[in-house]
C-alpha cells in the first residue's frame, strides 16, 4: 500500500509549524512601546526602529516593519515552508483520489 502523505509534506509542516511557533515566542518576549503602555492610558501611535545607521518612525499598527531583519527573513522563510506545504499536500490529495477511482 502506498503513503498518503509525502515525506515533504510532513517534513515542510513540521518545519513551517516549529518556525512559526518560534517567530511567535520571540515576539511575546520582544516588547516596545507600541505593545506596553500604562493602564488606563493610550497606546502610541508610532515606534522609532533602527534602520541601518538611522532611525525611522513606523506606525504601531505596521508589526512588520518593527521587527528586525531576521525576523522578517524568518517570516519569509516560514511562507515559503507553508507554500511547499500547500502545494505538496494539494499532490498528495490529488494521487489520493486518483488512487481511488482506480
Amino acid at each position: 500500500m502506498d503513503a498518503m502523505v509525502s515525506r515533504v509534506t510532513i517534513f515542510s509542516l513540521l518545519l513551517g509549524l516549529m518556525l512559526g511557533l518560534g517567530i511567535y515566542t520571540h515576539a511575546q518576549g520582544e516588547r516596545d512601546r507600541c505593545s506596553i503602555y500604562p493602564a488606563g492610558g493610550t497606546p502610541p501611535m508610532t515606534e522609532y526602529v533602527v534602520s541601518g545607521t538611522r532611525q525611522v518612525e513606523v506606525p504601531c499598527s505596521d508589526w512588520w516593519m518593527r521587527q528586525p531583519l531576521v525576523i522578517q527573513i524568518l517570516c519569509i522563510a516560514d511562507a515559503g515552508f507553508a507554500l511547499i506545504f500547500l502545494l505538496f499536500a494539494a499532490g498528495d490529495l490529488r494521487s489520493a483520489v486518483q488512487r481511488r477511482h482506480r
